[in-house]
């Protein structure tokens, strides 16, 4: 195509044409395509280097040779969304074959982002139905052209119980998405960073390979089988087992997408950009797991849990009425989740699963009189105050719930009923692309939920990933299948349902731990069944720190605060609650409410509020090889940070020293971000005591016992009293104390408190030299207050939970 250069009136982005040329940029980036090859190249515009190189796009798994092609450039369209005003350069491939589909690639660039996306498509010319199963959007594109990459890092993006590590490598295979980032030596030892994985899913899953050897046969003829100078590649895929079906004459338009950032060198940016990006692209706004559930199945277990046997309706409805009456449910919202998770062993292998009603679930012993329904259930538990969570399994039907309705089976096949099997491998699924079942199952989540039933967990969700298909609808993928499995349920229980997808993948099936899911599930579980806790649970959900509470949130299972009968420690109490309570943001216990102490009781409720949608705590020492991360930063605002340490050594040593810097590069030094040129109070939130103040050109550090975790505050430190910590939250402040101000005419400090009736507040301030207290008092509240030195501690209670301002005026 030979048309002069364009430049767009609707942003600031330029599309060029040449004979031989296409070119997509702003001012960040640019992408482009040789039309003679069909390749294409994306520079950093930011830094002048070219990110990669000469890569190209392949419809299929390729053979031992590619036909030839032509190719074709033309402005697709204008784009005006959430990420902004943008162009849409597309790439027609047209194989001189007789067999071959056309194909297109879309590249899509936007005034004021640093990534690119990439969308495709096929036109069937062809007179067969075309399944499109694998698209490398992005296949064999040269990195490290004309650079010289020094301590390279990979990090894969993590999903369900996938494990994901940092790895000291440039290499990578990953399902999601992928991060590299390194040094370039030839470039001043600048750092650059790549990011690349799905953005919006519908019907397909995304792989990230940063591979050694070139992929494929032969080149098509015209195009140079070019290598990388370092033999290092990016192949970028879009696939699903079944793929997609696309009958002859049809333009079809994937809707599934590429996010790659080739312009933000930090490592955090541009993570934290993408989960954003992607958040925003599937409309994910993940329900905040705002309460305490107790989960009757682990609590009733022998060796997770209690071994009391409370998965029954009246049983939890006891232990709602307990939480009320040793006032937990002051704190915070309690939820009790009921597991009808009757077997395929017993009962000739009949269930509760499929049939979904009270009949069954009384059946099977569940639902019991006089709560015998789950209309009663929920009823009363809401009438007590609390919520109503259950579960089901996602692909493992009832016996005789397959015998009754074969139509809603994959393939109508039930043959293989009477085959004997373990309960997660059942040999006959659910459809659901059938529309019976459909309706089926979305009149049951209705009804759940007009009943009171606000979430649930997908158990053994693996089960409906239907990779050799059989659907009675063949216009769905895999993908598209298994998520139905969640739309139903969102569709039945609305927006603000709670939807829990334990996926925890399966090899020896083929099936994938992946984001797919995202805006329908609100959470995933990180570990298969599990009442202890390990260091690798937190970095499961803490390596993920830039999708969760954004795209996902995530969680380890339930824990039992007696694992194994025994009662756990108090340092390991604290421990567990400070790294699933701050790094996941959903507690579940699988211990009863009767077995809780004043001491747990105590720990358990400073988690309450949860942090919000929007930010996690961050790695900061994530790049600086250690197996688990050690410092985790939750910037409150640019003068306050609230930071996480675990001792996570697994070697003799009782305990060791931590540092970090306070202020410099966290990718380079895993610093807590703030400034050089401030002095920062510490304070120790589980310890209640003040460390101190550090200066911003040194570091914090802490003395932790080996598998210890611990929360500080770090504040900058100003010229008038101020707060640094409170015994409420673990967030020291942050929840519970609002709208604070300093008025320096009266000198007088003054803030709202959100106080809980029974418990005395206790707010600690630091003082500066010579300032004294004169009078304070509170707004129904009882007011006194101890000084020590530095230091003032400020107490409050009152009869009932109460929201109210309190003040205190000094002299000098």
């Amino acid at each position: 195509m030979n048309q002069k250069a364009m430049k767009t009136q609707s942003s600031a982005v330029e599309i060029e044409f040449s004979a031989h040329e296409a070119r997509i940029q702003n001012h960040l980036l640019s992408v482009c395509f040789d039309l003679q090859t069909g390749t294409y190249s994306g520079l950093d515009l930011t830094s002048g280097v070219t990110v990669f190189g000469d890569a190209w796009f392949r419809l299929g798994e390729g053979g031992w040779k590619e036909p030839p092609l032509t190719c074709e450039a033309l402005h697709a369209e204008s784009v005006d969304d959430p990420f902004g005003k943008g162009e849409t350069l597309r790439v027609w491939y047209r194989p001189e074959s007789k067999y071959d589909p056309d194909r297109f690639l879309d590249i899509t660039v936007y005034a004021e982002q640093p990534f690119f996306v990439i969308g495709w498509g096929v036109q069937n010319t062809r007179s067969y139905t075309v399944r499109a199963r694998r698209a490398e959007v992005l296949v064999n594109g040269a990195l490290f052209v004309q650079q010289e990459p020094l301590e390279p890092r990979v990090l894969r993006g993590g999903a369900g119980a996938d494990e994901n590590y940092v790895e000291n490598t440039w290499e990578l295979d990953a399902v999601n998405s992928g991060m590299l980032t390194y040094r370039d030596r030839l470039g001043d030892n600048c750092r650059r960073t790549l990011v690349a994985g799905g953005l919006h899913y519908a019907e397909y899953l995304r792989s990230v390979e940063f591979h050694a050897r070139a992929k494929g046969g032969r080149m098509p003829p015209g195009m140079q089988e070019r290598s990388s100078p370092w033999g290092s590649f990016m192949t970028l895929t879009i696939h699903d087992p079944q793929g997609k079906r696309i009958q002859p004459g049809v333009l079809w338009k994937s809707v599934d997408t590429f996010l790659v950032n080739i312009s933000t060198p930090d490592p955090f940016a541009a993570l934290e950009g993408f989960g954003a990006a992607m958040a925003t692209a599937n409309n994910a706004r993940p329900n905040p797991y705002d309460f305490i559930t107790l989960c009757g199945w682990m609590a009733s277990d022998d060796v997770l849990g209690d071994n009391v046997p409370i998965n029954n309706s009246p049983a939890l409805v006891e232990q709602m009425q307990i939480a009320n009456d040793t006032g937990l449910s002051r704190y915070a919202g309690i939820a009790v989740r009921l597991e009808p998770d009757t077997y395929c062993y017993t009962h000739g292998g009949d269930t509760e699963q499929g049939w979904y009603d009270d009949a069954h679930w009384s059946q099977y012993k569940h639902l019991r009189a006089p709560y015998e329904t789950f209309q009663k259930f929920a009823g009363k538990i809401k009438e007590l105050g609390g919520k109503v969570f259950t579960y089901v399994q996602g692909s493992m039907p009832s016996n005789d719930f397959a015998l009754e309705h074969p139509e809603w089976i994959l393939q109508k096949d039930i043959s293989l009923l009477y085959e004997h099997r373990r309960h997660a491998r059942t040999r006959v699924r659910y459809d659901y692309t059938e529309p019976g079942f459909q309706e089926h199952m979305r009149t049951m989540w209705t009804r759940l939920g007009r009943d009171g039933v606000i979430g649930l967990k997908f158990d053994y969700p693996e089960s409906a990933w239907a990779k050799h298909g059989g659907f009675a609808d063949e216009s769905y993928t895999t993908v598209s299948a298994y998520r139905t499995m969640y739309q139903l349920c969102r569709a039945g229980l609305g927006p603000d349902g709670f939807i829990h997808e334990r996926i925890m993948g399966a090899k020896e099936a083929d099936v994938p731990c992946t984001d797919v899911c995202v805006g329908i599930a609100d959470l995933q579980r990180v570990w298969p069944d599990a009442s202890h806790f390990e260091p690798e649970m937190a970095s499961r959900m803490g390596l993920r720190w830039y999708k969760q509470n954004v795209a996902f949130r995530y969680y380890p299972d339930g824990k039992s605060f007696f694992p194994g009968g025994v009662p756990a420690t108090e340092q390991h109490r604290r421990t567990f609650l400070t790294l699933v309570g701050l790094l996941s943001g959903r507690i579940e216990i699988g211990t009863a409410f009767n077995r809780l102490t004043d001491d747990i009781r105590y720990e358990l409720t400073r988690f309450y509020p949860v942090l919000p949608n929007g930010k996690a705590f961050r790695p900061v020492d994530f790049l600086l090889s250690k197996k688990h991360p050690e410092f985790y930063v939750y910037d409150v605002s640019d003068t306050w940070a609230q930071v996480i340490v675990v001792n996570s050594d697994e070697g003799k040593c009782p305990s060791r020293i931590f540092t970090a810097p306070v202020a410099g590069n966290q990718a380079d030094v895993g610093s807590l971000g703030l400034r050089r040129d401030k002095r920062y109070h510490v304070f120790d939130f589980w310890a209640q005591q003040p460390l101190g103040i550090i200066d911003g050109n040194d570091a914090l550090s802490v003395r932790l016992d080996k598998g210890e975790a611990r929360v500080y505050a770090v504040r900058e430190a100003v010229d008038h009293p101020q707060i640094i910590g409170t015994n409420r939250h673990v967030m020291c402040g942050m929840m519970e104390i609002q709208n604070t101000s300093w008025e320096p005419d009266t000198q007088t400090l003054s803030f709202d408190a959100a106080v809980v009736g029974g418990e005395t507040m206790v707010i600690t301030l630091a003082l500066p030299e010579a300032y004294t207290p004169a009078q304070f008092g509170g707004d129904g509240f009882e007011v006194s207050f101890e000084q020590d030195a530095a230091y003032l501690t400020l107490s409050a209670s009152c009869n009932s939970n109460r929201t109210g301002r309190i003040w205190i005026t000094f002299q000098r």
